[in-house]
């Protein structure tokens, strides 16, 4: 099967489509056209050369959001968590994480072990990746006795 019997496979097709959207015709008027002028080699070499360019200019537009995006994430990443200054301002914690800002609060420091025991966590892996997360937020401010690692309130 050639392009021409093709086409007029598709023909027979559009007419089915025709009747279920009338608006086809309007959609494809230009595919028509390019298709009528599609047997000149000059033509066809000036349609691929704008496609060719569609995708250059298509190619570069991509490429500047994704080195947005990156530089957006970058930021995003390192960036600190600004001190409030406001007095009636206030940042909500998951209770899991509040649990344990209100026993630094009460002892001024603890370790995983003592965040363990005092909220019952099962392993100490949950109470260490928890204060983890809050000094890596900004939260809390860590230092290291022997073997033992302390977790103050950031002030």
């Amino acid at each position: 099967m050639n392009n021409h019997d093709m086409f007029k496979e598709l023909m027979k097709s559009r007419e089915a489509v025709k009747k279920l959207n009338p608006k086809f015709d309007e959609l494809t008027l230009d595919i028509n056209e390019i298709f009528q002028q599609s047997k000149d080699p000059f033509f066809v070499s000036m349609l691929l050369f704008k496609l060719a360019q569609e995708r250059e200019a298509t190619n570069k537009l991509l490429s500047e959001v994704n080195n947005k995006f990156d530089r957006i994430m970058f930021e995003l990443k390192t960036k600190e968590i600004p001190e409030t200054k406001e007095e009636n301002s206030f940042i909500l914690l998951a209770e899991q994480d509040k649990k344990i800002m209100d026993l630094i609060s009460r002892k001024n420091a603890v370790t995983a072990t003592e965040v363990k025991e005092e909220l019952s966590y099962k392993g100490i892996n949950a109470a260490s990746q928890r204060l983890n997360k809050l000094f890596r937020e900004g939260y809390l401010k860590k230092a290291q006795s022997g073997k033992k690692v302390l977790y103050f309130i950031k002030s």
